[in-house]
């Protein structure tokens, strides 16, 4: 191998992106033992052509670690999975490998990136039931199965409503990072700064200072890049949420109560769901619904399903007003 052949391959290999840690010190310690022979070779004849022979095998050694260091740390075991996927969304299968197309069910593992283009977006399914959403124009790390890495873009994250009180699950981020307890959030990165909207339940922000902040329901924290907070009122509902209903996930509704379709609704939407009687809501929970929703909105899944049953609905403001008789409307900010 010559100095054209090596630099044809680096060529056609490409820019790699930086191992992990413990596969670089295997190969800083494989190189070391290399070098050490290569240096003895020296001292004993002294033969220049001994000493290049030696160096190409070095760097032999050093590309043949660099493509098969994932067998040297051993499969990844499984931290979630793709649920949802729609448009330009592609994954790095590890470090040594480059970015390829993503598909619903595809498994995500420790050490892998998820990218999303401009018609991109993606759901996950993690554990405990948490269910991630990245909207167009982000890129998510996976670093540990309670660390999701949000390198540019937007991340929304729903616990579940039977979310646990405490979860170990953190969403970093260049200026800090976001724990929730049991709750909706949305995790934006705006420039410098990072903009977190809260849907449900509470969140503690982390700057890398120490400082921390809490954010409840309703609110919106805007963290500048020199630390400065402002924080404000927002509506749970509406425009600036319409992206996360788009990647919802659909769920099985064969067999389903009608009330459990409707409190589904209601929480894709940010609603809160509301039975004009009493009556009416012993009705609902007498209904049982059937075939699919794949492919629909939660509003267009709330038009499909009721327009099978005897039940109507009206999206007022933040509320689904849910009745025997009232036409179903779209929701309206």
């Amino acid at each position: 191998m010559n100095d054209e052949d090596i630099g044809k391959l680096l060529i056609s290999a490409g820019p790699r992106e930086r191992p992990p840690a413990d596969v670089e010190q295997v190969v800083r310690e494989r190189l070391r033992t290399e070098w050490r022979a290569l240096v003895a070779g020296r001292r004993r004849d002294g033969r220049r052509q001994m000493s290049y022979a030696l160096a190409a095998g070095v760097l032999a050694a050093a590309i043949g670690l660099w493509f098969v260091a994932p067998q040297l740390r051993g499969p990844a075991s499984p931290v979630g999975s793709v649920t949802l996927a729609a448009g330009e969304v592609r994954v790095n299968s590890s470090w040594s490998f480059g970015w390829s197309d993503i598909v619903p069910g595809q498994s995500l593992a420790v050490g892998q990136s998820l990218r999303t283009g401009r018609s991109g977006r993606v759901a996950l399914s993690l554990p405990g039931g948490v269910s991630a959403r990245l909207d167009h124009d982000t890129q998510l790390d996976v670093t540990a199965d309670d660390h999701l890495n949000l390198v540019h873009g937007a991340l929304y994250v729903d616990a579940g409503p039977s979310a646990s009180p405490v979860s170990r699950l953190a969403v970093i981020t260049p200026s800090g990072s976001v724990r929730h307890i049991g709750t909706q959030y949305e995790v934006r990165l705006m420039g410098s700064g990072v903009r977190i909207r809260v849907r449900e339940g509470r969140i503690e922000w982390r700057a890398r200072s120490g400082s921390t902040e809490q954010s409840k329901t309703g609110e919106q924290l805007s963290i500048a890049g020199d630390g400065t907070v402002e924080r404000r009122a927002m509506p749970l509902y509406g425009e600036a949420w319409d992206w996360i209903a788009d990647t919802a996930p659909a769920i099985e509704i064969e067999g389903l109560p009608l009330t459990r379709f409707l409190s589904w609704v209601g929480r894709e939407l940010g609603r809160e769901v509301v039975y004009a009687t009493p009556q009416t809501a012993s009705d609902a929970a007498d209904i049982v619904v059937h075939g699919s929703i794949a492919g629909l909105t939660p509003a267009q899944a709330l038009d499909a399903v009721l327009a099978t049953t005897r039940v109507r609905a009206a999206v007022r403001g933040d509320r689904i007003i849910v009745g025997g008789n009232e036409p179903v409307s779209r929701p309206a900010d």
